[in-house]
């Protein structure tokens, strides 16, 4: 009979410690509350030195087969490694995946965001391992709005960096712009275990339009997660009950 799991024996597992996580989180609220020009927040440390730097070197190659070039091709910029689920993604960077998924970062999120209806996309549609080559750029935009397969709404954005180097003076800030895009409010840098978790909406400009200075044979690596919540209307819960027993 075909095995339906892979074997990692080499793999330590981990997880994400949910009490400290939501402790965290609602101790950054006030932050991401009031950070301009929208709420967002940056976390430095989120998994540690050893842990971050193991995802890092088990991040995607630019030689990956399952790797496609997103947007413009002047970009420099791969995606849509979920086309394939993840096929030959390493178990590291697969495990990071399905703890974005799970309840304690969900919580985690959030008590950041001060809300109780954040919903996964265990698809990662549009997001998951990015990465941008040397050169490559990512104009100032918003994103895609709707999951119109679940019809939910599009409300955060969660990106954890991890090249396997980084140096400030290679550039690839990510830039947060006011709501009018006359201006950048605020540059975050790309380093290694950083976390930075923003609202999601019609206006919340960003991007890194100035093309990367780094050397060859390095990457702005970062791994995206999406998160949605249903669009309530009244009446919706008017019939909601528990379980009916026969």
């Amino acid at each position: 009979m075909t095995s339906l799991v892979h074997s990692h024996p080499a793999f330590e597992p981990w997880s994400f410690d949910r009490a400290a996580l939501v402790a965290r989180g609602r101790a950054l609220h006030p932050s991401y509350r009031d950070a301009q020009p929208y709420p967002h927040v940056v976390i430095d440390g989120l998994l540690g030195d050893a842990r971050s730097a193991a995802i890092a070197r088990a991040f995607p190659p630019p030689t990956h087969p399952h790797w496609k070039r997103r947007d413009h091709a002047e970009q420099r910029r791969l995606g849509q490694l979920q086309r394939s689920a993840f096929d030959g993604v390493a178990i590291e960077l697969r495990w990071l995946l399905a703890e974005l998924s799970g309840m304690a970062f969900l919580d985690f999120l959030g008590a950041i965001a001060g809300r109780r209806d954040l919903i996964a996309d265990p698809h990662f549609t549009g997001a998951g391992p990015l990465a941008t080559l040397p050169g490559g750029h990512l104009a100032i935009h918003t994103d895609f709005n709707r999951d119109s397969a679940r019809h939910l709404d599009r409300v955060l954005t969660a990106l954890y960096y991890v090249p396997t180097a980084w140096d400030e003076a290679w550039g690839g800030e990510l830039e947060l712009w006011d709501r009018a895009r006359t201006r950048c409010e605020a540059k975050i840098s790309p380093v290694r275990d950083r976390l930075v978790v923003m609202a999601h909406g019609d206006d919340t400009w960003h991007g890194h339009p100035s093309p990367l200075a780094c050397p060859e044979g390095n990457l702005r690596a970062v791994v995206a997660a999406y998160f949605y919540a249903a669009r309530a209307a009244p009446g919706d819960d008017a019939h909601a009950h528990g379980a009916v027993w026969a």
